[in-house]
C-alpha cells in the first residue's frame, strides 16, 4: 500500500466501495481514490476483468459505476460519492486480480473529484457489515 493511501481516511459505503479522502488536501481539489471491500468480492480469488467508468464520466453516490467480472459471477461497484472519474487505475487494468490481492490498497479502481459542496454523512468510518448490505 503506497504512503499517500494508507495516510487517507478511508471512508466505507453500505454497498462496500470505499473512498480514501487525503487528510491534508480538499477533496474538490485531491481526488480521492475509490475501490471495494473484501466483502464485495465474497471471497473471489479468481478476477478475470474489470468494467470501470472513464475518466471524465460524473458518477452519482450510490449508482452502479462498473463491474469486476470474477470466476463466480460479477460484482457491481458503486459511487460512494458524487463526482467526476479523473484517473482509472492502470494497474489494476493490466493485472485485475490485484483487487482481490490488495482490494484496499494497491487494488483501487479509479479516483473521483468530488465537488466542494459534497456531504459524506451517508459513509462510515467502518466497514459495513453484511447484515448491512443485505439491507438487515
Amino acid at each position: 500500500m503506497t504512503a499517500a493511501l494508507s495516510s487517507a481516511r478511508r471512508l466505507f459505503s453500505t454497498e462496500h466501495s470505499w473512498m480514501a479522502v487525503d487528510p491534508f488536501g480538499s477533496p474538490a481539489q485531491t481526488p480521492s481514490r475509490v475501490g471495494v471491500t473484501p466483502a464485495a468480492l465474497g471471497g473471489a480469488a479468481d478476477i478475470l476483468g474489470v468494467d470501470l467508468p472513464t475518466v471524465r464520466t460524473v458518477l452519482t453516490a450510490g449508482e452502479a459505476c462498473g463491474t469486476i467480472r470474477t470466476s463466480a459471477g460479477s460484482v457491481t461497484v458503486f459511487a460512494p460519492a458524487s463526482g467526476m472519474v479523473t484517473i482509472v487505475n492502470p494497474v489494476v487494468l493490466e493485472n485485475p486480480s490485484i483487487v482481490a490481492s490488495d482490494p484496499l490498497g494497491t487494488g483501487w479502481l479509479f479516483a473521483v473529484l468530488i465537488p466542494a459542496a459534497s456531504s459524506f454523512e451517508d459513509l462510515s468510518t467502518h466497514e459495513p457489515t453484511d447484515a448491512a448490505r443485505m439491507g438487515s
